[in-house]
């Protein structure tokens, strides 16, 4: 994730956390650190060498982010005595911290360092770089959508769940900690209160999910944070009875009244302000809020209007394959029935939340016997599937990946087992591929299980790195025999159609003017997502994380052309599984930074 991201709690998300909880932050700016002093940089003597001054810069970086993450200190399983500030003040406390990190890796001569030092300088350079970011960057990030707000509540409550209740003194910081998650509560409604003096309001299509989703959490949360009898168990009858007391207090106050005040907030006079337009380049500012999400994104130096050619090229290429395969299947009509019939056939459409999992299974046990021909290594974690909680399902369209963790050592896709017979899983294959293996799970379980790293590079996540090995890992089954079938094929291209096709909408609706009937009218003409399905993400890619889904189809450009430089190049010495091993064992890298590496491996070859 961008050090912005990575000084989070979570990129956002986007890793190596979990997916759309780190992905959501896009940038240092969405995300919570302590609101301690900046503490002034140590000064290192003229003796210090630039190995050992990289990498004390690098625990330093890395202290922080876990001494300040409720997600990261959850993976170590270490104590969480608070959880996110979300406020201005934080905002600027971490510019100030991450200007100080920048100064020390300047006097760093990284032309004395070794190969993985190198890599840890480079990508030290890419996420200390100055951006510009200012209080723009702040005010016109919405926290409070589907895909953000809900995810530091998430890692609340699981920090609730692991705290041991054990004495009066346990007992109180359980009580802190509800306290905190209210203070969370209390920073949304006051960033949104700021927004409103700005003039600066989520769009109004983004109103009926992001209301439906704090009354799900204000309606979930309560039953989350109430104790168990056994859990309070080591305590007196008073101290029980006065425990029992303190929580109700806490959730009537704080926890279901700040869902109150946020509620109201966002009510009828928000509604009559808020634009009916959506994308950041409506807002004062957005212009170059955007071009920044861009480059935290996807590392590469693109303009919006390149990318949006780059996509419409790419949906080009694709729908030409897709139409050889409807001429293989002899289909007489157009590409838009034809998608119409595998929206709603039958055998693409689970009945029970079961049936989703089995269709995932399927297409997992097909791959395992062919992994060993294509990887070097594989990861020691175990892998698994399981659906989101409910409260989260209405504001996402598919799912996340979730890594291992030292309380859970098993790396999870999350699904979304709601309104089945509007999903059809026709690319169930290329979607679980993406998702576990060989892509995130692969990735991001070798990354940490990589004891050569330094723990900042274990966790370190950039976008374009993680999405596009994991759409490059799905790509991966064309060339396994895993697609031989015309419709799990055909599957496959409805997925890389999907994400060429963010490439045209995501910089339309922030860049170009498009509206969002614009957007939503492209993406239902060429796709095989249902309407409910190109709505949330459509508000995903405009009010949620603008730029984030660039990330996956530009990432995946990037392998394949890394792969065919190094095949062309070494001919019959071109190994895949070296090529993935070099391209994997270092962990995620800004894309400029994998491709120095590889080209690097290969003229030592």
């Amino acid at each position: 994730m961008h050090i912005q991201k990575m000084l989070v709690a979570k990129t956002i998300a986007i890793a190596a956390a979990r997916i759309l909880l780190i992905l959501v932050c896009g940038s240092f700016v969405a995300c919570g650190l302590s609101s301690d002093p900046p503490q002034s940089a140590p000064a290192f003597d003229a003796g210090t060498s630039p190995k050992t001054a990289l990498r004390a810069l690098a625990g330093d970086i890395w202290q922080e982010i876990v001494g300040n993450s409720t997600y990261f200190r959850l993976q170590d399983g270490l104590p969480i005595e608070k959880f996110e500030d979300l406020t201005l003040e934080e905002y600027h406390r971490r510019l100030a911290r991450t200007a100080e990190f920048r100064t020390r890796l300047e006097k760093i001569d990284a032309s004395f360092l070794a190969e993985n030092d190198l890599i840890t300088y480079e990508i030290l350079a890419f996420e200390l770089r100055d951006t510009g970011a200012n209080d723009d960057d702040f005010w016109l990030t919405f926290d409070i959508t589907s895909y953000v707000g809900p995810y530091y509540f998430n890692d609340a409550e699981q920090a609730l769940a692991a705290q041991v209740i054990s004495d009066r003194s346990s007992a109180d910081q359980y009580l802190t900690l509800i306290s905190e998650m209210a203070d969370m509560i209390d920073h949304l409604i006051v960033k949104v209160e700021g927004q409103i003096e700005r003039d600066i309001y989520l769009p109004r299509p983004a109103l009926p999910a992001v209301r439906a989703t704090w009354r799900g959490m204000q309606i979930a949360l309560p039953a989350a944070i109430r104790v168990a009898d056994e859990r309070i168990a080591a305590l007196s009858g008073r101290e029980k009875a006065a425990f029992t007391t303190a929580v109700d207090t806490l959730i009537a106050e704080r926890v279901e009244a700040g869902f109150d005040r946020l509620l109201t907030v966002l009510g009828d006079d928000y509604e009559v302000h808020a634009p009916k337009s959506v994308g950041l380049g409506q807002y004062p500012g957005g212009a170059d809020v955007y071009r920044r999400a861009i480059e935290n994104q996807t590392t590469l130096g693109l303009t919006a209007q390149e990318i949006h050619e780059r996509g419409k090229a790419a949906v080009d290429e694709i729908l030409e394959s897709m139409q050889a395969i409807r001429l293989q299947l002899e289909f007489d009509g157009t590409a838009h029935e034809f998608n119409e019939q595998i929206r709603s056939d039958s055998r693409f459409i689970a009945a029970t939340p079961d049936e989703v999992e089995a269709r995932y299974w399927e297409y997992i046990h097909r791959i395992e016997p062919k992994l060993g021909a294509y990887f070097l290594y594989l990861p020691e974690a175990a892998y698994d599937i399981r659906r989101l909680a409910l409260a989260a399902e209405p504001g996402m369209t598919y799912g996340y990946y979730n890594p291992p963790t030292d309380a859970d050592p098993v790396g999870y896709y999350n699904y979304n087992g709601s309104n089945l017979p509007d999903r059809s899983l026709v690319w169930a294959g290329s979607l679980i591929y993406h998702e576990l293996l060989p892509g995130h799970h692969f990735q991001m379980a070798m990354q940490n299980e990589n004891e050569s790293l330094l723990d900042y590079r274990k966790k370190y996540w950039v976008s374009a790195f993680d999405e596009g090995w994991a759409e490059y890992a799905a790509s991966l089954g064309v060339e396994m025999g895993l697609y031989d079938d015309p419709y799990d094929l055909y599957g496959h291209h409805i997925g890389e159609l999907f994400l060429a096709v963010r490439l045209v909408v995501d910089t339309g609706m922030n860049a170009l003017d498009w509206s969002l009937d614009d957007a939503r009218d492209y993406m239902q003409k060429m796709l095989v997502q249902s309407e409910a399905e190109i709505a949330s993400e459509t508000l995903r890619y405009s009010t949620s994380i603008p730029a984030q889904a660039l990330a996956y189809r530009l990432g995946y450009s990037k392998f394949w052309q890394l792969r065919m430089r190094a095949e062309s190049v070494l001919g019959d010495k071109f190994d895949i599984r070296e090529f993935h091993n070099v391209v994997l064992a270092d962990g995620a890298l800004p894309l400029p930074v994998l491709e120095s590496k590889v080209d690097r491996w290969i003229a030592a070859q």
